[in-house]
């Protein structure tokens, strides 16, 4: 077994079973190749470690470049993983434990300080990180809400207009300006929400106090369902007011995957969404420099919202 990085692959077509197996993607290299372009958390890294075997790809373990702000407000740069998979054919064999050393040698020589990674408690590669140092650092409140009819029956379409990136990067940096995490944006990592989240004007709410960013009609023709992907409000009422201009736009029923705003939560209560404060989803984090404290470094809050996830 050989492991090289992305860049060093020979045939990056060889990543379209591991990945379909695992994660139900159908990679495409060209489209794939457009992102790392864009991407500030690609563009100048390796995109990830791969084990090959006779020439096939039998392994994957994504890394990314990450930015974060600290408790004091500094920038602390970390890394990112992202993509670990190996195939049905070659699991306990060492293959992720091989990958995952290799992307911590990676963020080691690059500095780093940290190590993140999304799982669920639920899977078995949750045990595996914990063997290599990774703790439950933060898990995702949900919010959910079954639309009354009557809500349901005027839908009017709006005329297509371009989405303002500017005037959402503005509420937001007012809105996480004294906050730690996740939480460092610019023009280049919007754009590439836009392109990789296909983020549209007509899924996007904006006004003076906040904004909110949703999918609608998710889930098929026998469910009509908005995704609010971001709800972002300088205030409880702008939360409020943003919610209910959602819920107009929607149909059959509304939710949020991902809360961490104890406010934007209590504004989910008050209007009768069905709330669960724990989840099986994870964020992780391991110390790749033993001198660092994650409490001490980022305190007891670290923000970031679903557009974040990595």
């Amino acid at each position: 077994m050989k492991i090289v990085t992305y860049r060093e692959l020979e045939s990056k077509n060889s990543l379209l079973p591991l990945l379909d197996h695992a994660f139900g993607w159908t990679f495409n290299p060209r489209t794939f190749e457009t992102i790392i372009k864009i991407d500030p958390r690609l563009k100048n890294s390796p995109v990830g470690f791969f084990a090959v075997e006779k020439g096939n790809v039998i392994g994957s373990v994504g890394v990314m470049d990450m930015v974060t702000r600290t408790l004091n407000g500094s920038i602390e740069y970390v890394g990112g993983i992202y993509g670990v998979a190996t195939l049905p054919s070659h699991v306990r064999k060492g293959v992720s434990t091989a990958l995952m050393n290799a992307a911590h040698q990676h963020f080691k020589v690059k500095g780093y300080s940290f190590s993140f990674l999304w799982t669920s408690r639920a899977l078995v590669a949750h045990a595996m990180y914990e063997k290599l140092g990774y703790v439950d650092m933060l898990e995702r409140s949900t919010a959910y809400k079954v639309l009354e009819a009557e809500k349901n029956k005027c839908i009017h379409k709006e005329k297509a207009s371009k989405l303002d990136l500017k005037d959402i990067l503005k509420i937001y940096d007012k809105y996480v300006k004294s906050r730690a995490g996740f939480v460092l944006r610019d023009k280049a990592y919007m754009n590439t929400l836009r392109r990789t989240e296909s983020l549209s004007a007509k899924d996007c709410i904006i006004d003076k106090d906040g904004y909110a960013i949703f999918k609608t009609n998710l889930g098929g023709p026998w469910i009509r369902g908005t995704w609010i992907r971001e709800l972002v409000a300088l205030n409880a009422g702008a939360m409020g007011r943003l919610l209910r201009l959602v819920e107009k736009k929607s149909k059959d029923l509304i939710y949020d995957r991902a809360v961490f705003d104890d406010a934007l939560l209590e504004v989910y209560k008050s209007r009768g969404y069905m709330i669960q404060k724990r989840s099986h989803s994870t964020l992780m984090v391991k110390p790749i420099n033993a001198k660092e404290s994650f409490k001490q470094t980022y305190g007891e809050k670290f923000y970031l919202t679903s557009l974040d996830f990595f």
